[in-house]
């Protein structure tokens, strides 16, 4: 009898949404192995293949399920526990509204301040990369985020930081009472919010060059170290099933 295929994650391994979707498949302890794409070429063959252009995207034998939020759906599917959306259907409600908040959002906040850090700071780009990728393929890589951050508003800028900042502490006074946001378990709202949180402040699993790394003005905010520190845990309490 053919044995099933490993579970496939097409990923960029620094994206938020594909490091959520590692967690999740850590949480459920569903071994699989990803296949690192390289920006810009390697989403062409996936396109090819998929008709998508966005990661993560994960292959299941003859199934393909793109986009982080339905790929969770599957794995819920296929491994019924740990449960990350929760039976209660309450707390189901409120950890879908945490996970749709933290992915639109929470992440494009995230994003504008991370881009504004790429321009400031240009050699984060080139540890957010693999060494595969040349130096001429990193240049117009990185000119593309430099472009669209010079683009936005210096008052867009600061309202996007007053309200983000404002929903981090919001965030840390809440793991500061609960273990976690909603209930008593982990759900897929811890995962979502720690999975953004990465691009302010590289977690462990970023690899020696990232971790520690991120956007100047939150890394060491002793507001925000709390929140950090739950991101890590949250992290560090998932076992590594990737095979690479």
């Amino acid at each position: 009898m053919k044995e099933p295929k490993m579970l496939e994650l097409h990923q960029f391994r620094h994206s938020p949404y594909c490091l959520k979707v590692r967690m999740a498949l850590a949480a459920k302890k569903l071994e699989y192995r990803t296949v690192e794409i390289t920006p810009a070429i390697g989403q062409i063959d996936i396109f090819q293949k998929t008709g998508q252009k966005k990661l993560p995207v994960l292959f299941d034998n003859e199934t393909t399920i793109h986009d982080s939020s339905s790929i969770i759906r599957h794995l819920e599917k296929i491994e019924i526990e740990p449960k990350l959306i929760p039976e209660d259907l309450k707390e189901a409600s409120q950890v879908q509204i945490i996970e749709n908040w933290a992915d639109t959002t929470l992440a494009k906040s995230i994003k504008i301040v991370f881009l504004e850090e790429l321009t400031k700071n240009p050699k984060l780009i080139s540890s957010l990369f693999s060494n595969k990728i040349s130096d001429s393929m990193q240049t117009p890589l990185f000119n593309i985020p430099t472009k669209i951050a010079s683009q936005i508003s210096g008052l867009i800028n600061q309202k996007e930081k007053e309200s983000l900042k404002l929903n981090l502490e919001n965030l840390s006074n809440l793991i500061n009472q609960e273990k976690f946001l909603i209930g008593d378990k982990l759900s897929i709202a811890d995962i979502s919010v720690a999975s953004h949180l990465s691009l302010l402040k590289f977690p462990n699993s970023s690899g020696e060059n990232l971790t520690g790394q991120g956007c100047s003005i939150y890394v060491n905010d002793p507001s925000l170290q709390n929140l950090f520190k739950w991101r890590d845990f949250i992290e560090d309490q998932l076992a590594i099933t990737n095979h690479h």
